[in-house]
């Protein structure tokens, strides 16, 4: 890694991290952290800060071999991958809130059984399971070197099984996606989006770290997509996720659950499993084939050979001979006491998958040796007793054929040599030799890999294929639901539709005109009832109270006292005739029996009106009276028009009771005879009092 990137790298790190401590410390400000309906996502945004801080800090220290360093290193880059899986887990808790619509509690976790049953989605559990086995195999792997190792400078490598790391940090993300496609009707589209762009850019990385080594790829996108997340909840409005009584319930819409037949249930449940199962396979897959084709570094290993090889021996992954050419040797004429020759070794790569990328090569050498310079295949150095030999790298001298001549590919050899001056009984023979290589497993060499690949693909088909059809029956019993429960909907609209009509008719005529008109549209409603009392009221003064009062709070009292009186109508059993201005007309005893009990409960109406206007007063800044006429007698009562048709009565019962209003006092009931004489065993009246009426003549009158 240059200079430049690890600067840019660490700068986007620290950068990342204060913007998430940021975000999570004011998420979490202002409520205690139990009742806080944000918990979930401050986990989220405090794990992301810690993971990007400790991987700044990883960089920082990186080839520092102090003992400070030895520990920086060694214990960052173990919080980062805690830290990575516990994000994975906080999200999808996160995602299942979100489903549930209410902020779940932590111990749930602990509880999957009975979770389980109230519709806690089985992959938490999964992915919980695997974030742990995730977090105890990078303990184990500070000891054992399982996923990647720090050479004697302080730098971190991949190790062997870093593709296995990469795979079981990518499996929860998977699952996590699973369940948010799997229950993406249960959320509106911004937040199913929201949450979907917050594991597509950790999926990213992983994918670009796979490729392009070096650059912190998946923690920075993590930290992107933290962000991402706050400020979509910011835009959802999730700010306030709960507050007083509300505070086990998530601000979201509620959606209205469709009934569904058990075997249908069944078929999702099962659906559910294959499509989880496909997008884990499918992400497993790529991963494998991305390290298929880049290949997998394998850790530097070292040989010591004690006793020299002659030939190859095929039963050793690495094969490697010295030896000084029977044939070509001589007497150095310089000094006689040495012997020139030409010395050839060969590297046999005996392993079917593995690419020998660099090597080193050492054998022991007596005092007084020397090297004929020369573009050798190797660069060759004496040093201590030792004849080293190194492969040629891009910018050496000797590299005469090119980088990639000097790799060594599978079942292939590689032969080096060198004019050397040396004793004459010195025989390489005879002496150890170590060899250090480093290589790259190609997984798509190897038998058994591919075995493994395809059984994986087959799987992938399989689930793919059965996801599909499964998902296509399903939509199509879903149709067929809708279909059934649209039926019933509309049938129940119409219900209902009927029913407001039957009511609102029934708001404007009696319960049996109302009948009559709907089973005889065309027929003329008109009937003569013997003993109907008719009652009358109006507002005292009204035309200088509404002169005072502008249209619509002249209308707005108006209602307000004539629903007063429509209740207790209602309550009465009276029946509402009409409204004229501030004149409110209504009947009892509409029945055609003449006995009847029309005049107590009129007059019991009578007096409760008394009240409510009372009771209007007390609220009211303008103070109303009333007067009141109550008359019985015979009436005739019908519907008159077609459109907009109304229910009245009329006779000269009606025009008497309208004369005992006009000719009363405020707050007074003021009744005839007729009705007196039908009362007077429960109400007590004033003297009588005598009016002309016109038409009728004079006639005694009562007050109640």
């Amino acid at each position: 890694m240059s200079d430049l990137i690890r600067t840019i790298s660490i700068s986007c790190l620290l950068f990342l991290s204060f913007f998430c401590f940021q975000v999570g410390i004011f998420l979490w400000s202002g409520h205690r952290l139990k009742q806080n309906g944000r918990r979930t996502l401050i986990f989220v945004e405090l794990f992301t800060g810690f993971m990007l801080l400790f991987d700044a800090l990883a960089y920082i220290f990186r080839g520092n071999t102090s003992l400070l360093g030895w520990y920086m290193v060694r214990l960052s880059n173990l919080f980062v991958y805690i830290c990575n899986f516990s994000i994975s887990f906080f999200f999808c808790f996160y995602v299942c809130e979100f489903i549930k619509q209410s902020r779940l509690s932590l111990w749930l976790i602990f509880r999957p059984k009975t979770s389980i049953k109230n519709g806690i989605p089985v992959q938490l559990y999964i992915v919980f399971f695997l974030c742990l086995a995730g977090i105890f195999l990078i303990i184990i792997s500070q000891f054992t070197n399982l996923f990647y190792y720090f050479d004697e400078n302080n730098f971190y490598h991949r190790n062997t099984l870093f593709p296995m790391g990469v795979g079981l940090g990518l499996l929860p993300g998977l699952i996590t996606l699973t369940v948010l496609l799997q229950n993406r009707k249960k959320m509106p589209v911004n937040v199913f989006v929201s949450l979907l762009l917050y594991f597509a850019l950790p999926l990213v990385g992983v994918f670009l770290i796979l490729v392009s080594y070096g650059f912190s790829w998946i923690n920075i996108s993590l930290g992107l997509g933290a962000l991402h997340l706050f400020y979509s909840s910011i835009k959802l409005m999730e700010l306030e996720f709960y507050s007083g009584e509300r505070a086990q319930t998530i601000v979201s819409p509620v959606y209205k659950t469709e009934p569904v037949s058990i075997e249908n249930k069944k078929r999702v449940r099962r659906n559910h499993f294959w499509q989880a199962l496909s997008i884990s396979l499918g992400g497993v897959l790529v991963v494998l084939l991305i390290v298929s084709v880049k290949g997998i570094s394998m850790p530097e290993k070292t040989l010591t050979i004690e006793k020299p090889y002659t030939e190859n021996d095929s039963s050793k992954a690495v094969c490697v001979t010295f030896a000084r050419n029977a044939e070509k040797h001589w007497i150095d004429e310089g000094d006689p006491d040495r012997t020139g020759a030409q010395f050839d070794g060969v590297i046999f790569n005996n392993m079917s998958s593995t690419i020998i990328t660099d090597w080193h090569f050492s054998i022991n050498v007596p005092a007084g040796c020397s090297i004929d310079p020369g573009p050798w295949n190797g660069s060759f150095t004496l040093s201590q007793g030792f004849l080293n030999v190194n492969k040629p790298h891009a910018e050496d001298a000797e590299n005469i054929h090119g980088e990639d001549f000097y790799t060594i590919t599978p079942l292939k050899t590689l032969g080096f040599g060198c004019i050397m001056y040396t004793p004459h009984n010195y025989q390489p023979l005879e002496e150890k030799i170590t060899f250090t290589y480093s290589s790259i497993l190609k997984p798509l060499t190897n038998r058994v890999f591919n075995i493994f690949l395809a059984l994986i693909f087959i799987v992938f088909v399989i689930s793919t294929t059965i996801t599909l059809l499964e998902g296509k029956l399903i939509k199509v019993e879903e149709e067929n639901q809708k279909l059934e429960n649209t039926v019933k909907e509309r049938t129940k609209e119409l219900e209902a539709e009927k029913n407001r009509s039957e009511n609102l008719l029934l708001n404007i005529l009696p319960k049996e005109i109302a009948k009559e008109l709907t089973e005889h549209p065309e027929r003329t409603i008109a009937k003569e009832y013997p003993n109907v009392t008719v009652l009358f009221t109006d507002i005292v003064g009204f035309t200088k109270i509404s002169g005072e009062m502008t249209a619509e709070e002249v209308v707005t009292m108006l209602n307000k006292m004539f629903t007063m009186f429509d209740e207790r109508a209602q309550r009465e059993g009276i029946e509402k005739i009409k409204t004229i201005g501030d004149a409110y007309m209504a009947a009892a005893g509409l029945t055609e029996e003449e006995y009847n009990d029309g005049a107590l409960r009129m007059m019991r109406f009578a007096k409760g009106l008394l009240e409510d206007v009372e009771t209007f007063n007390e609220t009211s800044n303008i103070k109303l009276l009333i007067r009141l006429g109550v008359n019985s007698g015979p009436v005739v009562a019908g519907v008159i028009g077609k459109t907009k048709f109304i229910y009245d009565i009329w006779g000269d019962t009606v025009n008497v009771a309208s004369r005992m209003e006009s000719t009363g006092h405020p707050m007074r009931i003021h009744v005839t005879e007729t009705t007196k004489d039908q009362t007077i065993s429960r109400y007590q009246y004033s003297a009588n009092t005598e009016i002309d009426v016109k038409g009728k003549g004079m006639m005694k009158t009562f007050f109640l």
